[in-house]
């Protein structure tokens, strides 16, 4: 059950805190600086996603790997503006995004920005604003590309900021519903509009908190196609599974959405294999916040965590049968 029925009395600090009045942070109000500026970032772009979708046609879009992989030049000039706002806030900050791979932002002013995209004034406290390398930004500009090439309305865009190598705050937005799902190190919101709600995923008082498979919602990506051509035994048997197990599946096709989806309490379960790191990192920080539960294993042949695979539930359930099929999985690898 979602907290949105409790809208907040008062609302999450939305400025960054100035150090005139506050001379040295505490690592609570470092982290959500951070926040701020993954915010900040992520919604900069919403406006230009929405005008870009209207442009977007058959030549518009390519394909990376095979054609279940498309790429648009708004994911990459989203990418580029995102960097590029976030480098202004904290340069020398390095980045992991899906179009360009990894890189130190310089920093300076933006320029040449497409005219929806505005110019965010870095009004962060310089305590964050000078913590260079030590923050690394993971980034998907458009997270649920295929949605937004079909002109599918599930799709937005999700920044994750680590410290020191731990995820520390982190950002989803919904151009299409001006939402915005976002937290710090310990605590998280849904904003919308000028409406607040806690991001929580259960154990919300006055509401009945799901705890069993049977009662939730599973948002799954398994099996892949690979896992389908390759292990026709364990893509058969496991999909079965789920769908024996769960009230409904569904396969939005935005996974760190999906993930936020958990974080407030819309679903019950997040299921997916063979995904990236800019899929998940956001997300799986909003459920860590809002009491959930996020077991992550690694399918890639190294420490980097190159090829995810995650079973993500909220607070209030813990499934032994996710477990099981994320080892089987993880054995096939």
């Amino acid at each position: 059950m979602s907290t949105e029925q409790f809208p907040l009395d008062n609302p999450p600090r939305l400025v960054g805190l100035d150090p005139k009045t506050t001379r040295s942070l505490e690592r609570e109000d470092l982290t959500h600086e951070l926040a701020l500026m993954c915010r900040a970032a992520a919604t900069a772009v919403g406006p230009y996603l929405l005008a870009s979708r209207m442009k977007l046609d058959a030549a518009t879009t390519e394909t990376k790997a095979d054609f279940h992989d498309p790429v648009t030049p708004y994911d990459k000039a989203a990418e580029t503006a995102i960097s590029a706002l976030l480098g202004s806030f904290i340069p020398g900050s390095l980045k992991l995004g899906e179009e360009h791979g990894e890189e130190i932002l310089p920093g300076g002013a933006p320029t040449n920005f497409p005219a929806e995209i505005s110019v965010v004034t870095p009004d962060f406290h310089v305590d964050a604003r000078s913590l260079a390398s030590r923050v690394k930004w993971i980034i998907d500009p458009i997270d649920g590309t295929a949605n937004f090439a079909a002109g599918f309305p599930y799709f937005g865009t999700s920044i994750a900021a680590t410290l020191d190598g731990k995820t520390v705050a982190a950002a989803i937005t919904v151009p299409y519903t001006s939402e915005v799902f976002w937290a710090n190190e310990t605590e998280g919101w849904i904003e919308r509009g000028e409406d607040f709600y806690a991001l929580k995923s259960g154990n919300i008082p006055g509401s009945k908190t799901i705890t069993s498979e049977s009662e939730a919602l599973l948002l799954t990506y398994f099996p892949t196609v690979a896992e389908a051509k390759q292990y026709p035994d364990l893509a058969t048997d496991g999909l079965n599974e789920l769908l024996s197990t769960f009230r409904a599946l569904r396969r939005p096709g935005a996974c760190a959405l999906d993930l936020a989806q958990v974080a407030a309490g819309r679903a019950g379960a997040v299921f997916a294999t063979r995904i990236k790191l800019w899929d998940i990192a956001a997300g799986v920080h909003l459920v860590r916040v809002s009491g959930g539960h996020v077991d992550q294993r690694d399918l890639g042949n190294n420490e980097a965590c190159t090829q995810p695979a995650i079973a993500a539930t909220s607070a209030g359930l813990k499934s032994e049968m996710l477990a099981s099929l994320l080892d089987r999985v993880q054995a096939r690898h």
